[in-house]
């Protein structure tokens, strides 16, 4: 009994389109996952440089408005300090004006 020859071409031939297939498939997977990576890592990163880019800005307008009131407070003070030297000076020149030349 002899077992009929298979032609080994085309069996060969077939297992290479299968491969191909296979090759095709891992190719577009590939592709899609760095692809779908790479737009998770934009988006991301960019959100990321959005919100410091807002929080930066919101702790400078806090800061600017603490600065501004600290400055009012110290502008303030040195006025009452002013008068209050002024006043002073004033007091003791007028007092002096009071008293009987000698």
């Amino acid at each position: 009994m002899t077992f009929p020859s298979i032609p080994t071409a085309p069996f060969f031939e077939t297992w290479s389109n299968v491969a191909g297939l296979y090759r095709d498939a891992m190719q577009a997977n590939t592709q899609q996952w760095v692809q779908s990576s790479a737009n998770i890592i934009h988006e991301h990163t960019l959100r990321a440089f959005v919100a410091a880019s807002q929080a930066c800005a919101n702790a400078l307008a806090k800061n600017a408005m603490v600065v501004q009131q600290e400055s009012m407070g110290r502008f303030v003070d040195a006025s009452q300090k002013a008068v209050g030297v002024m006043g002073k000076a004033f007091t003791q020149a007028w007092m002096g004006s009071l008293q009987p030349a000698k």
